[in-house]
């Protein structure tokens, strides 16, 4: 693990809730990118300070983005900058969560904040 952080390519993170955060909104981009420009249109997103998750997947949007930004509006002219700046990249879909009940394991109140915890069994 010790190379992949010296690599840059995982970072740790620490989590806090959206509603302290002054971006309490979180968006979901579901993007398609030719395969010889994942790896590069990914990179760059993952530079970008509102970005959250970046990942590559199967299938047809197979680039998968989550931000989180201060609005509606910021989440749309982030969209506008991303497929600005990003050639290769179309996006799709887009999804807003309104509402956290769980992340990483942690049960959220109505404000984000960590309320409990449950045990996440992933080979179950």
């Amino acid at each position: 693990m010790g190379r992949l952080l010296d690599s840059g390519r995982l970072v740790l993170r620490c989590d806090l809730a959206r509603s302290l955060s002054g971006s309490p909104v979180s968006v979901t981009f579901f993007g398609s990118v030719p395969p010889e420009h994942l790896d590069a249109t990914a990179r760059e997103l993952a530079k970008l300070p509102e970005i959250r998750l970046c990942v590559g997947t199967a299938g047809p949007q197979n680039l998968i983005a989550t931000v989180w930004v201060a609005s509606l509006l910021d989440a749309q002219l982030l969209e506008v900058r991303l497929v600005e700046k990003l050639p290769h990249l179309r996006v799709a879909d887009r999804a807003v969560a309104l509402r956290a009940v769980k992340l990483m394991g942690r049960l959220l109140d109505a404000e984000g904040r960590a309320v409990g915890y449950e045990q996440v069994d992933v080979w179950a």
